[in-house]
C-alpha cells in the first residue's frame, strides 16, 4: 500500500503522520517502523530492501519518507536528486504487500514528473491551508477557550499564516497563563519580517512617514538592513501593481486571483491615503538606492550609511 501526504500545511500533514505513527506503534510495534527524514543520505540498497521485501515474522511494516527537498545549488545535486527520484519510482512499484508507505512532500511542484507519476500510482492525501479562515479554524478548534477571537486573527498575521509557528508560539504562551488576549500577543511575540513588513507599508501608505522610521528601528535590532530593503522592495513593487490595477478599474477580486495574493488578498481591498504619484514616486526613489550603489554612486563602508540613505528617502 502507498500514500502520499502533500501540499501546503507542513503542520497537518505532521500531525497525521504523528498519528498515523502512534497508532502503527500500538498494534505492530516500534521495530516494524522505519522513519526515512534524509532520503539522500539513505543507501538505495536499504531503500530497495525495505520495501520490497517482506519484514521477517512482522505482519505490518510501515515506511514514512519525508521528502523535503532543499533548494539545489548546483546541476549535479538535481542530477543526483532526480536519479533518486526515478529509483524510488521504481521500487514503488514494487511495494511487499505487507507493507505501508507513507511518502511526505510539502509545497510539491506538481507539473513535475515524479509528482505526476507518484500520484499516479498512490492514495493522495491533500493538507491545505490556503485561506485565513482555514487557519483560523483550526487554532479556534485545538484552542478553544483558551485563546480570544482578536488574539487569534493576531498571531495568524504576525506569524506570517505558519500555522506550525503559530502553534508553537501558543504552546510557549499556555505554559504562563490560562487564557491569551491579543495584548499578551503583541507584548509577548515578536512579528514575523512579513507582517513588520506589512505594518511599515501601512504607515507609508497612511503618510505616517516618522511611524514608519520607529517600526524600523525595531525591526532592524533583528533583521539585516540588506533583507529589510529587499522585502520592503518587493512589498512597495506589490502595492504598486494594486494602485495601477485599481486606477483601470479592476475588481479587488480579480487583481487578488491576477497577483496571487492568497491569504493577503485583503491588501486589494485597502483604502491607500497616499496618491499614486506619490507611491510611484517613493518606489522609483528606493529601487534608486540599489542602482546607485552598484553603479559606485554612492559609498558607504557600515550598514547604518545604507540606513540613512533609507530614512532619507521615507522622510524626503
Amino acid at each position: 500500500m502507498l500514500y502520499l501526504f502533500t501540499w501546503n500545511s507542513e503542520f497537518l500533514l505532521k500531525q497525521e503522520v504523528k498519528a498515523w505513527k502512534e497508532r502503527f506503534i500500538s498494534k505492530y510495534w516500534e521495530f516494524n517502523l522505519i522513519h526515512i527524514k534524509d532520503i539522500e543520505s539513505v543507501d538505495n540498497n536499504f531503500l530497495n530492501t525495505n520495501i520490497t521485501a517482506s519484514s521477517f515474522l512482522a505482519e505490518k511494516k510501515l515506511i514514512i519518507i519525508d521528502l523535503y527537498k532543499e533548494k539545489k545549488k548546483t546541476d549535479k545535486d538535481e542530477k543526483q536528486w532526480s536519479e533518486k527520484e526515478d529509483f524510488l519510482l521504481n521500487i514503488l512499484s514494487n511495494i511487499a504487500w505487507e507493507n505501508i508507505v507513507l511518502i511526505n512532500i510539502i509545497n510539491p511542484d506538481k507539473r513535475s514528473k515524479f509528482f505526476k507519476q507518484l500520484s499516479k500510482i498512490a492514495e493522495l492525501k491533500e493538507f491545505n491551508t490556503k485561506w485565513d479562515a482555514d487557519i483560523y479554524s483550526i487554532i479556534n478548534n485545538k484552542y478553544s477557550w483558551k485563546i480570544s477571537s482578536d488574539a487569534i486573527n493576531t498571531i495568524i498575521k504576525y506569524k506570517s499564516w505558519n500555522l506550525s509557528k503559530i502553534v508553537s508560539e501558543l504552546e510557549k504562551l499556555l505554559i504562563s497563563v490560562d487564557f491569551i488576549d491579543t495584548k499578551y500577543i503583541t507584548e509577548n511575540i515578536s512579528a514575523e519580517l512579513e507582517e513588520s513588513i506589512f505594518q511599515v507599508i501601512d504607515d507609508l501608505l497612511a503618510r505616517k512617514k516618522y511611524n514608519s522610521i520607529q517600526k524600523i528601528d525595531t525591526i532592524l535590532n533583528d533583521t539585516s538592513i540588506y533583507a529589510f530593503y529587499n522585502n520592503l522592495i518587493a512589498n512597495i513593487r506589490t502595492s504598486m501593481y494594486i494602485v495601477t490595477m485599481k486606477k483601470l478599474w479592476i475588481a479587488s477580486n480579480k487583481i487578488s486571483s491576477t497577483l496571487n495574493l492568497w491569504n493577503r488578498s485583503f491588501l486589494a481591498e485597502k483604502k491607500y491615503i497616499i496618491s499614486y504619484l506619490e507611491l510611484k514616486k517613493l518606489y522609483i526613489d528606493l529601487v534608486n538606492i540599489d542602482k546607485k550603489m552598484k553603479s559606485w554612486k554612492l559609498n558607504w563602508t557600515e550598514d547604518r550609511d545604507f540606513r540613512f540613505e533609507l530614512e532619507k528617502v521615507i522622510l524626503s
